[in-house]
């Protein structure tokens, strides 16, 4: 999928969200923007797009639940530009993980995950383990967080990642990150539904 392709498919999508939000703001309760507010952090569905220093760009789908607190499960599928020899790039993974209060409103996540990622002509499955601690600051949720991954057929990678949100309503948020992923080191633009 090309860059502009991308960018088209994140507008129309953001563009849905952002006309869907008043009129689901209308027929749901005004809801506070108090902190901290865990179930929001890991009941999502977002999309976005990345731009990576180590391999053109790509279009993410992520969506996270909190299946039994304080558990929670995450995916994403990540659709790159194609590599220098026209192959596909693209990656998958899953996350199982828990959160555990630090304060009032200083929330640490840790989880293990598993995936797999085709980098063009080579393929590797990977696995690894990540910890992010994350706050919310009225409408803005600030995060960090370092991880490590091994992929079976491309050696090891420590990861890391930072970033923020801005709720413009309970449901609705835009954010950006800067993170080291499978293709390298990248900003990501992102929007997302909360619930």
């Amino acid at each position: 999928m090309k860059t502009f392709s991308k960018v088209l498919t994140l507008t129309a999508v953001t563009s849905a969200l952002a006309c869907a939000a008043p009129s689901f703001a209308q027929t749901q309760e005004s809801t506070p923007f108090e902190t901290p507010q865990t179930s929001r952090a890991f009941n999502f569905l977002s999309a976005g797009v990345a731009d990576h220093d180590g391999g053109g760009d790509s279009i993410i789908v992520e969506g996270s639940y909190q299946f039994n607190s304080p558990w929670f499960i995450s995916g994403y599928l990540r659709d790159g530009d194609d590599g220098p020899f026209g192959d596909g790039r693209d990656a998958q993974g899953l996350k199982l993980g828990r959160y555990v209060w630090l304060s009032d409103n200083l929330v640490a996540d840790f989880s293990g995950r598993f995936g797999h990622v085709d980098f063009g002509p080579e393929d590797s499955a990977f696995w690894g383990v990540e910890g992010n601690l994350r706050t919310r600051i009225d409408r803005f949720e600030i995060y960090g967080g370092l991880g490590w991954v091994d992929y079976t057929d491309a050696g090891s990678d420590n990861q890391y990642q930072f970033g923020t949100r801005f709720y413009i309503t309970p449901e609705f948020a835009v954010g950006a990150r800067y993170q080291d992923s499978e293709f390298g080191d990248g900003l990501r633009i992102e929007a997302s539904y909360h619930f």
